[in-house]
């Protein structure tokens, strides 16, 4: 298809949807994976949980990770047939729209809300004590806030400067997260075989429980997995500035899940064989920096250390770039709070600075009363299970009603087991989420914050949502 047609295509699926081109479409395949793939970031996921995971479940708590990856995948399926159907910005909220009752439209955009300004300052914080090691500054509670508040404000501030930046930025991070992974995966199972791993420290489950009472500690291990394979739906969120992106998203999504699977399963592996002595990282502050630096050394660690933040910071680069997406896509609906002053799009930088602004001041704020990293990471974990669960049972109960587009991406005869399956592991992730008592104040966090947006509804926006057009 030649540009220009390209182009029309886009232009006329989204007026069919009553909304008219405000956002510039510069994004083309690598550009949309690039978003999805930054935004699982395995680098970030992996680094920020690692030590939770050996402490909680041992070596062996790396297993977890291949179920993960596939109840995410199941999820991702859907996901990527729903952007070819409705490609337009603020996915879940917009799907939800057109295919649920506004209720349920609302609530998921306000629960999406809720985790893009919580994952923000969880992604950051993993960055916080990697760049503190590499800049030799002490590793304390008011060091890793101070950092973390810097890094938000300067993804911020390269947003407010336009998705083209941001995407030139992310693009290149794209090519650092996989020569950092690729290549740390390779210096690693070196390292291991050349000192004489013994591979059965991939069954030890270190100082935690052995046999059936082992079942709990694998499970909670689970965490890592649930918090890394989220936000490939990123790139449906930049539907409206992509090229083609009913055909383009579908890709983008479904590649950006199958490749951080199969990279962080091996990332896992190597890392997990090259721990040089148990003991010594389980007490670490810093697990994965040390077994890296002390298996291949200070320089070449710290070299591949300069990558991992390069990857993690291009993951809260793309989270921020989301979050003024949605934020957009609802005020230009009304469906957010002082909308008038949200839904605008800077004329010099085609981007919602406004949106921006908003997320920068919430997610400091989130910062400064955050009272733990465990704290955020299960939150960011169990509020996009719900989104999920959420989306997948509704687009289930309207799928038969829904006409598909000519060359998008559709499930076939396979969409029956496929929501089936995905809708078992979102119930089943929502609990291992949920009912263990060390996630009990996450659990409560995101409670409260879902009782919240309820209450809003039906105080502010339950007559304004009824009146919008949805074009089912």
């Amino acid at each position: 298809m030649k540009k220009d047609d390209a182009a029309s295509e886009d232009v006329k699926i989204l007026e069919a949807f009553n909304y008219k081109q405000e956002l510039k479409r510069s994004l083309k395949l690598f550009s949309s994976f690039a978003v999805a793939f930054s935004f699982i970031s395995i680098t970030t996921g992996i680094f920020t949980n690692f030590k939770f995971v050996i402490q909680t479940g041992g070596p062996a708590g790396i297993w977890s990770w291949i179920i993960a990856v596939a109840g995410q995948l199941l999820v991702a399926l859907i996901f990527a047939e729903l952007a070819g159907i409705i490609p337009v910005s603020g996915y879940s909220y917009q799907w939800m729209k057109r295919l649920s009752t506004p209720f349920v439209s609302w609530i998921s955009g306000w629960i999406s809300f809720c985790f893009l300004i919580l994952v923000i300052p969880a992604v950051d914080w993993g960055l916080a004590p990697v760049l503190a090691g590499l800049l030799d500054i002490p590793i304390s509670d008011q060091n890793i806030m101070i950092i973390v508040m810097c890094i938000i404000t300067l993804q911020v501030t390269l947003n407010i400067m336009g998705v083209k930046l941001a995407a030139l930025i992310n693009n290149g991070a794209v090519f650092t997260e996989a020569i950092g992974m690729i290549g740390l995966t390779i210096f690693l199972f070196v390292a291991a075989f050349k000192n004489d791993a013994d591979p059965s420290i991939l069954l030890s489950t270190g100082n935690t429980a052995t046999g059936t009472s082992y079942i709990v500690p694998f499970i909670m291990t689970m965490l890592m997995g649930s918090f890394t394979l989220v936000g490939f739906e990123a790139s449906a969120n930049l539907s409206e500035e992509t090229v083609n992106a009913h055909k383009t998203v579908p890709k983008a999504i479904i590649a950006s899940v199958a490749l951080s699977g199969i990279f962080g399963m091996f990332f896992l592996i190597a890392s997990t064989m090259a721990i040089p002595n148990l003991n010594d990282v389980l007490s670490s502050n810093n697990p994965l920096p040390y077994i890296i630096e002390t298996t291949l050394g200070d320089v070449v660690g710290k070299l591949f250390l300069v990558l991992v933040c390069v990857s993690i910071f291009a993951c809260g680069l793309v989270i921020t770039t989301s979050a003024g997406r949605l934020i957009y896509a609802m005020s230009r609906d009304d469906a957010f709070f002082f909308s008038q002053y949200f839904k605008k799009i800077s004329p010099k930088t085609n981007s919602p600075v406004a949106a921006t602004l908003l997320i920068l001041v919430l997610c400091l704020i989130s910062t400064y009363f955050a009272e733990s990293l465990t704290l955020l990471v299960g939150a960011t974990a169990v509020l996009p299970a719900l989104i999920y669960l959420i989306t997948v049972i509704s687009y289930g109960l309207a799928r038969k009603d829904v006409e598909f587009r000519v060359g998008s991406f559709t499930l076939g005869k396979f969409a029956k087991p496929v929501f089936s399956l995905a809708v078992l592991w979102l119930i089943v992730e929502i609990g291992i989420l949920t009912i263990p008592k060390d996630f009990r104040n996450a659990t409560i966090v995101s409670g409260l914050m879902v009782l919240v947006g309820v209450i809003c509804y039906f105080l502010f926006f339950r007559i304004r949502m009824a009146s919008l057009q949805t074009h089912k």
